[in-house]
């Protein structure tokens, strides 16, 4: 759970440009919620190439690791 503490906390702070306070704003917001998906779709949406492909790995690497953790509950 830490881990993806962890990714989340760095696709915000990629998604927050420099803003503080942004950041902070989408790391308080639920994760679940449709109105955050929404909002979070709409920063990505304005990323450079660049970030949109870190962004990108950092949620393969979040996946991996559900995955990993899901097989490792089930055992």
């Amino acid at each position: 759970m830490a881990e993806h503490h962890k990714v989340r906390a760095a696709h915000m702070k990629i998604l927050a440009q420099g803003d503080a306070m942004l950041e902070r704003k989408l790391l308080r917001a639920n994760e679940d919620d449709e109105a955050h998906i929404e909002e979070v779709l709409i920063y990505e949406e304005g990323l450079s190439v660049s970030q949109r492909r870190k962004v990108y790995k950092l949620s393969s690497y979040g996946r991996k690791i559900e995955k990993l953790v899901d097989a490792l509950l089930k055992l």
